[in-house]
């Protein structure tokens, strides 16, 4: 686990918005705030019954306070501002709302995606940088694939990928198309493990979508060619009567399954010339906690601690929260896949 920040004073955070994620957040940092010195002042949440219920999980002395809209932050006394926001409104209002937290003078952890195309991330990002705050986003995955992957080295040379993510139509997700709603998570790993095997690069891109559900596409395949041969495929539905969340990879010499729900990694690797020649690895996160991975290492960040990931053998820590760089990489190729995706009928 990522060692506590030692005596500094808690920090304050606005969760806005109190829908699913928000409410997860905010149960996370009740439960875990007393460990990473963090609490929830503040629950900026227009529907004051939702809000009001949340608030009242907490102890009296802790009670965060209510607000419906981030305008109203300048209402509160010096005791109850937030250092830090956590942004979980709709998709479609990720980039206003975190401006709008920068704006206020706070640090803030954004709920993917942090935007809808490259320029919005560069913006966002220069905008923290301008404001000298910290900007994260939310992408639960990297935690988990860095536990799983652990010390593996896998041999390196022309790779394939085969990612499917799918599950069941939720309303709630209808805002946004399914590659930022699901596949982001697999194109960010997949940005996550370039920067640390740095793959060849993408010689083409391919991919095919339809809307059947909502106005955006629910249903999309992705194909990436490498310069070496290597390929990566990507597949996401939000139509899927079951949720499933894999990956199938080859290399030279060996082959390795990731399931992401069970939180586990199966692989073999060629020790012999015969068919049945390989060892077989496997390694489990069972217990794992990447939402509170995530939280913990963004107060990391906020008080200017050097390791919030310092015992993850996976990679650098800069590597393993999302950087500027990955993240605006991640968004160059949804960029590149949405401009030449071809459309089925619905």
């Amino acid at each position: 686990m990522v060692s506590g920040p030692g005596s500094y004073s808690p920090v304050r955070f606005a969760v806005v918005g109190a829908g699913h994620m928000g409410a997860n957040h905010i149960k996370k940092i009740k439960a875990i705030g007393d460990r990473i010195h963090a609490t929830v002042s503040v629950i900026v949440e227009p529907d004051e019954l939702r809000a009001t219920a949340l608030a009242r999980e907490f102890s009296a002395n802790e009670r965060p306070k209510i607000i419906s809209n981030i305008g109203q932050l300048s209402q509160l006394g010096q005791d109850d501002y937030p250092e830090a926001a956590i942004v979980a409104v709709p998709a479609s209002i990720h980039v206003e709302t975190a401006a709008a937290c920068l704006a206020k003078g706070l640090h803030v952890l954004v709920e993917k995606p942090l935007g809808f195309s490259a320029l919005d991330v560069r913006e966002l990002e220069a905008q923290a940088v301008r404001a000298r705050k910290h900007i994260q986003v939310g992408l639960l995955e990297r935690w988990t694939i860095a536990n799983l992957w652990g010390k593996w080295r896998p041999k390196t040379g022309p790779w394939t990928l085969n990612s499917v993510r799918s599950g069941p139509f939720v309303p709630r997700a209808a805002d946004t198309d399914v590659i930022h709603d699901l596949m982001i998570h697999d194109i960010d790993m997949w940005v996550l493990l370039n920067s640390v095997f740095e793959f060849p690069r993408i010689s083409k891109v391919r991919a095919w979508g339809r809307k059947l559900r909502s106005d955006h596409l629910d249903y999309a395949i992705v194909a990436l060619d490498l310069e070496d041969g290597g390929m990566a495929r990507f597949f996401s539905s939000r139509l899927s009567a079951e949720a499933s969340r894999n990956w199938e990879m080859t290399g030279p010499g060996w082959h390795a399954t990731i399931d992401f729900m069970r939180r586990s990694l199966k692989r073999f690797e060629r020790v012999g010339r015969d068919m049945n020649a390989f060892e077989a690895f496997e390694n489990h996160w069972t217990n794992g906690d990447p939402l509170g991975l995530e939280i913990e290492a963004f107060v990391h960040r906020i008080r200017g601690v050097n390791d919030p990931a310092a015992t993850l053998p996976f990679c650098e820590p800069s590597k393993l929260i999302p950087s500027p760089e990955n993240v605006v990489r991640c968004h160059e190729i949804i960029d590149e896949i949405l401009s030449c995706i071809k459309v089925l009928d619905a």
